[in-house]
């Protein structure tokens, strides 16, 4: 490596580490979005071997209605090529996660049932429109903590570090604002089914609702408890930020019914545990990653081709007991593809305290959604991993907030996340006023 390239890398280190923001591209190397990249970032080719696919803008979808707020299977009909399990995963090794490969040799009947691959994945053209001013005009600050100048779009569509990586996920485009109907439910080490909440879970993105204009919250979500019984009339408030990320980006406000006052949960942006979820795992690991940046120094580490859950709203609207085992989701069920994920492995820094040493993410070049997670111990031990069931809403040109399956490895067991089972699913509706969503609204709006 020539000198100037340390003397380069130097002063990155520096401007990350300051106040001083840090611009994305040039003009010249926005100038590939649309083209050999498509209008995400993504490369627009397949491989050489035509397993992954050229990205397709122009597929709209099976023509057959859907049911409201339920989203059919995008390729009905299709057939599987071949399934991965414990026994051939060495063929395949190379395109699987520490995680997968974990689960594949944890449990026999564990297995993947590899799909076709596809790119069909668009969105609205202003989307596109504000990511290609977002490339020469979104920076970072604050060591990477935090984002400005980032409109309506992907933040930075032609990413240089695993910060702006992060905040392509963060700044996805989540469709219009929509009611979430979902459960929540744990396996326990037996193999035991436990309910852990049924929710309202209203959803916005402000940065899309007014897509000309920076906002410094990227998106609101308030839920509504309607089971277990305990927690019916509960509410949660959360709010993420763009701006102070030194401080933690999510603010989170709980009301509850018991004590019928709201409070500021404290953390939220670190590792205390997420106590609706079993603890199996941390606040800052809802959704993959809805936390604070500063405690952790986070690394792109390239990009490669993995296989990863796709496609799969036809696993995601079964009914719990049809898409879920004792011991891990239904594997004739759920659908995997291949796809070139960016890698961003995110190590704790020296001298900060968090429960998990680093943190490994996959992103898909598409949606810009993370697919696969790992985390790993103060030992360096691989304790936790999880995947997206990621849902293909074709109609409104979005992703969504994705449901998660989670694993705890070193407890023996799983949680499903915002599943949607039998519920209504996603139901698109207009947005709410910002007085609906503030603390004082959620008490007076509280069951007495």
């Amino acid at each position: 490596m020539f000198k100037c390239k340390f003397i380069a890398a130097a002063i990155t280190a520096t401007l990350l580490t300051s106040q001083v923001s840090v611009a994305a591209v040039s003009a010249d190397e926005a100038a590939h979005l649309g083209k050999d990249l498509t209008p995400s970032g993504a490369e627009r080719a397949g491989n050489k071997d035509g397993t992954i696919p050229a990205w397709d803008a122009d597929w709209k979808g099976p023509s057959y209605p859907k049911e409201a707020g339920r989203l059919p299977d995008p390729f009905p009909g299709e057939k599987p090529l071949y399934a991965i399990d414990s026994k051939n995963m060495s063929q395949y090794a190379d395109k699987l996660s520490p995680g997968t490969k974990e689960l594949l040799q944890r449990y026999p009947d564990y297995k993947m049932t590899v799909y076709p691959s596809h790119r069909t994945f668009d969105v609205p053209d202003f989307v596109n429109k504000n990511t290609l001013w977002n490339a020469t005009h979104a920076t970072t600050k604050d060591g990477g903590t935090s984002i400005e100048n980032a409109l309506g779009g992907i933040a930075f569509p032609i990413p240089k570090t695993g910060n702006e990586v992060i905040w392509n996920f963060l700044y996805r485009y989540i469709g219009s604002p929509a009611m979430y109907y979902v459960e929540g439910f744990l396996w326990d080490p037996s193999g035991h089914k436990i309910l852990l909440y049924s929710i309202r879970d209203y959803t916005e993105a402000p940065i899309y609702d007014e897509p000309d204009t920076p906002n410094d919250t990227y998106q609101k979500r308030l839920a509504l408890f309607d089971a277990p019984a305990r927690q019916v009339g509960d509410q949660s408030l959360m709010l993420m930020k763009t701006t102070s990320g030194a401080n933690g980006n999510t603010i989170d406000y709980m009301y509850t019914q018991g004590q019928r006052r709201v409070r500021l949960a404290p953390e939220t942006a670190y590792d205390t545990p997420a106590t609706d979820a079993a603890s199996s795992f941390y606040c800052d690991e809802r959704g993959l990653w809805e936390g604070s940046m500063d405690r952790f120094d986070f690394v792109l580490k390239g990009k490669k081709e993995m296989y990863i859950p796709y496609n799969a709203n036809k696993f995601e609207f079964m009914p719990a007991d049809e898409a879920f085992g004792p011991q891990h989701p239904k594997t004739d069920a759920l659908r995997w593809e291949l796809h070139r994920v960016w890698v961003v492995e995110a190590t704790l820094k020296n001298g900060m305290r968090h429960a998990e040493s680093k943190k490994v993410f996959y992103l898909d070049e598409d949606r810009w959604e993370i697919s696969l997670y790992d985390a790993y111990d103060p030992t360096g031990k691989l304790f936790k991993t999880a995947y997206t069931i990621p849902i293909h809403d074709w109609e409104n040109k979005a992703g969504g907030v994705n449901p998660v399956v989670f694993f705890d490895l070193a407890k023996g067991q799983y949680v499903a996340a915002m599943h949607f089972g039998e519920t209504k699913g996603i139901v698109r509706i207009k947005r709410w006023p910002a007085s609906r969503l503030t603390p004082d609204a959620m008490a007076a709006n509280g069951i007495r």
